[in-house]
C-alpha cells in the first residue's frame, strides 16, 4: 500500500499540525511533547509502506497518544477547560475534528483509496432540528453519529428521527453556529446510527471536494 501518497495520511498530518498550531503550546502539552510524537509516529505509518494489518502497532500508539492529549486537557472537562482558556467554539470543535481524525485513522486506513474516505462518514440519526437564530434559510441539527454533533444545513425539509448519511469536515461558523460535517445523502432506510453508510458517487464527490479543498488549506 502506497501510504506516502495516501489522501488519509496526509490528511492525518494536516490534523496533527492544526493541534499543534491550536494546543501545543500548552504548558502540559508542550512539556511532554505529545504533538511532536504524534507527527513522528505519522511519519513512520507514511512511510512504512506496509499493509494495513502490519500497521497495527503504529495506530494503537496513535489513540494511545491522543488519549493522553484529552487526559492532560481535563479528561471530559477538556472541553470546557479550552473554554475557560478563551479558546473558541469554533477552534474546540476543530480541535475535536482533528483528534478524532488521528484517533479513527485505523478504520478508515482499510476503506477504499479515495479522498472521500479520508474523513469520517456515519449514518447519522436527526434527534432534534430548529431554526437558525440569525439565517432564515438555514436549519441547525443534533444528530446522533455515535455520539452528537452539530449540522447547519439549506435542507430544508430535514426531520427529526430521520437518518442520513453525514460527512464529519474541518467544522465552519454559520452567523454564530458552528457546524461539525454536512448531509451527505438522502433519507437511509437502514443502519444504526455511527455506522458506515453507502454512497453514489455523487454523494462521495461532494465529500471528495471539502476533503481536498482542506487539504490545499
Amino acid at each position: 500500500m502506497d501510504t506516502s501518497n495516501n489522501a488519509k495520511i496526509l490528511l492525518a498530518e494536516k490534523c496533527v499540525r492544526d493541534v499543534d498550531r491550536l494546543i501545543g503550546n500548552i504548558r502540559e502539552i508542550k512539556r511532554e511533547g505529545i504533538t511532536k510524537l504524534i507527527s513522528a509516529k505519522i511519519m513512520e505509518i507514511k512511510y512504512s509502506y506496509g499493509e494495513p494489518e502490519d500497521l497495527v502497532p503504529y495506530f494503537s500508539e496513535l489513540k494511545k497518544m491522543c488519549s493522553r492529549i484529552i487526559e492532560v486537557l481535563g479528561a471530559e472537562r477538556w472541553h470546557q477547560r479550552l473554554k475557560e482558556m478563551k479558546i473558541s467554539e469554533l477552534n474546540i470543535a476543530h480541535i475535536r475534528f482533528c483528534l478524532n481524525i488521528l484517533y479513527n485513522l485505523d478504520t478508515r486506513i482499510n476503506l477504499p483509496d479515495d479522498p472521500a474516505y479520508a474523513v469520517d462518514i456515519r449514518i447519522g440519526e436527526i434527534k432534534s432540528v430548529m431554526k437558525h437564530p440569525r439565517a432564515d434559510k438555514l436549519k441547525v441539527c443534533n444528530v446522533n453519529v455515535g455520539r452528537v454533533v452539530t449540522v447547519v444545513t439549506n435542507i430544508h425539509d430535514v426531520k427529526e428521527n430521520e437518518k442520513l448519511a453525514v460527512a464529519l469536515l474541518p467544522p465552519t461558523e454559520f452567523f454564530g453556529v458552528v457546524s461539525e460535517g454536512m448531509f451527505a445523502s438522502h433519507n437511509i432506510k437502514d443502519g444504526n446510527p455511527g455506522a458506515l453508510p453507502e454512497l453514489t458517487e455523487e454523494e462521495l464527490n461532494s465529500i471528495r471536494k471539502e476533503v481536498l479543498l482542506y487539504l490545499r488549506g
